[in-house]
């Protein structure tokens, strides 16, 4: 019987110090998911998932010691000793119980800030693409308005030549006619118009002739 209460005690000693244990890392588990807690100054994704682990290996053992704990009281045969160590064992079966709700409560609330930074993270990213690409369709659209205004421009010259062209043809159309109502007016003035014309095929074809027997000369005085 010494042995059997010497081993209970062991065990109960045990669970003290994983039960405090897991209130600690509990504790530094929720300072770590607090708020955007994923990144903190000695904490990420990482640091969370660490004590996580560590969290679970020590609700195991504890687990495990209650369990050894319900072995040694089946060995009691004192009643009053047997009811006491009951109550004990279903207060540490109490706190376990406790501890893993409140540890699933601490990874729900950490997987959820995770969800929202993920997501915030995310939509950040599209509104960042989405400016660059309005970025990008505003510059070109800028660059067509400059196309745009240099077309204009150039068919605005185009157009400009084009009345001055026919505002000279319309000038040389009336100047053409005003000169033939004149000759139809005074035909002496057609006639010596036409007495200067033939007067200058005359002169050319003279000069014609003088340069023509210059040229033959030459080559004949040339060949002499």
């Amino acid at each position: 019987m010494a042995t059997s209460s010497g081993r209970w005690e062991a065990l109960r000693k045990e669970a003290r110090h994983l039960e405090n244990e897991i209130d600690v890392q509990l504790v530094t588990l929720s300072k770590l998911g607090v708020g955007r807690g994923l990144s903190l100054s000695d904490g990420s994704p990482g640091a969370c998932d660490a004590v996580a682990v560590t969290i679970e290996k020590l609700l195991m053992k504890l687990s495990n010691i209650n369990g050894g704990m319900s072995d040694e009281l089946q060995g009691y045969s004192s009643t009053m000793m047997s009811s006491s160590m009951a109550h004990t064992l279903q207060r540490h079966r109490d706190i376990l119980q406790d501890y893993r709700q409140e540890f699933n409560k601490t990874k729900a609330s950490i997987r959820a800030n995770r969800a929202r930074d993920e997501l915030i993270g995310s939509v950040r990213r599209d509104i960042d693409a989405h400016r660059s690409r309005t970025d990008l369709y505003m510059k070109e659209h800028g660059q067509l308005q400059s196309s745009d205004r240099l077309l204009d421009d150039s068919l605005g010259v185009a157009m400009s030549a084009e009345e001055s062209l026919l505002s000279q043809r319309r000038v040389l159309s009336r100047t053409n006619s005003q000169m033939a109502d004149l000759l139809n007016r005074y035909p002496a003035i057609g006639n010596l118009i036409n007495r200067i014309n033939l007067r200058k095929r005359r002169d050319g074809l003279v000069l014609g002739a003088v340069i023509s027997f210059c040229i033959i000369a030459l080559f004949v005085y040339a060949r002499a």
